[in-house]
C-alpha cells in the first residue's frame, strides 16, 4: 500500500481549499465598470482597416467612415479636430441622440499603462476642469446620468446642422456641439456594409469614441486599451 507523504497531503488540501476561493473571487470580480455601457461605439475616421483585429477589443464595436468623410464630421473636424491629434475624442449622447459631453483625450494618459498599473487619473476622472467644453463634470457623471440612468439632456434648438451647409450657431467655430442632436451620417463596417449613425444608436444612449488606425492595423491609440481596461476590466494585448 502506497503512503502519501504528509507534506504532499498538506499541499493537496491547500490547493483544494484555495481553488474554490479563487473561483469565488473571479465570480465577484466585476465584468465591467458600474457606469459602463454594454458596448462602446468606436468610429474610425479613415477607411476600413482590413489588417486591424477588432477581436482584440471585445467590448468595443467598430465602425468606419467611408472613403469620403461624412459632411458633418468633415466640417466639425475643421473647427474641432475629431479625433484630437495624438489621441481620441470621447462623446456621450443621451437616448434622444443629443450630445451631452465631448472631449479630447491625449494618448499620454495611457501610453505606458499595463495590467499592473493602478490609475490615479483615468478617462472617467480627468475631465473635471470647469470652463472647458465637456469639462464641467468628470465623464463618469455623464455616463451615470445619461447612459445608465437614461436621463435626457437639454437640447439646444439653435444648434442646427443642415447637410452641405456650414453651421452658423454661436459656438460652432469652437466646436461647441453640446446640446445639439447628433446628425445622422453614413458609416461602414469592416466588411464594407453600410450603416447609419441613427441605426447604430437605435434610440439608445451611448458612449462614442472617435479614433484613427494606421493602414497596417498596428498603430492603434493606447486609449482604446485604456477604455477596455477602465470600463470593462479587460486587458487587450499590448506592446506590438
Amino acid at each position: 500500500m502506497k503512503i502519501t507523504p504528509p507534506f504532499l497531503t498538506a499541499i493537496a488540501l491547500a490547493v483544494l481549499i484555495a481553488f474554490p476561493a479563487t473561483l469565488e473571487a473571479q465570480k465577484k470580480m466585476p465584468k465591467k465598470y458600474k457606469n459602463a455601457p454594454e458596448q462602446t461605439i468606436v468610429i474610425v475616421t479613415n477607411s476600413p482597416v482590413q489588417a486591424f483585429d477588432e477581436s482584440e477589443y471585445p467590448n468595443l464595436k467598430f465602425y468606419y467612415t467611408p472613403q469620403e468623410m461624412p459632411d458633418f464630421l468633415a466640417r466639425l473636424h475643421k473647427v474641432k479636430p475629431i479625433p484630437v491629434k495624438d489621441g481620441i475624442t470621447g462623446m456621450v449622447v443621451d437616448k434622444e441622440g443629443v450630445v451631452v459631453y465631448i472631449r479630447g483625450f491625449n494618448n499620454a494618459l495611457a501610453a505606458h499603462n499595463d495590467n499592473s498599473d493602478e490609475y490615479s487619473w483615468t478617462i472617467l476622472t480627468v475631465a473635471d476642469k470647469k470652463g472647458t467644453i465637456g469639462g464641467s463634470k468628470p465623464m463618469d457623471d455623464y455616463l451615470s446620468d445619461y447612459v445608465i440612468k437614461g436621463k435626457s439632456g437639454k437640447k439646444d434648438d439653435k444648434k442646427i446642422y443642415t447637410q452641405g451647409e456650414e453651421p452658423s450657431f454661436k459656438g460652432w467655430d469652437k466646436g461647441d456641439i453640446e446640446g445639439m442632436e447628433l446628425p445622422d451620417f453614413n458609416l461602414v463596417t469592416k466588411d464594407g456594409a453600410g450603416i447609419t449613425m441613427k441605426e447604430i444608436l437605435n434610440g439608445a444612449p451611448a458612449f462614442i469614441v472617435f479614433t484613427t488606425i494606421s493602414s497596417d492595423g498596428k498603430d492603434v491609440s493606447p486609449m482604446l486599451w485604456h477604455v477596455e481596461n477602465v470600463l470593462y476590466n479587460y486587458f487587450p494585448p499590448r506592446g506590438r
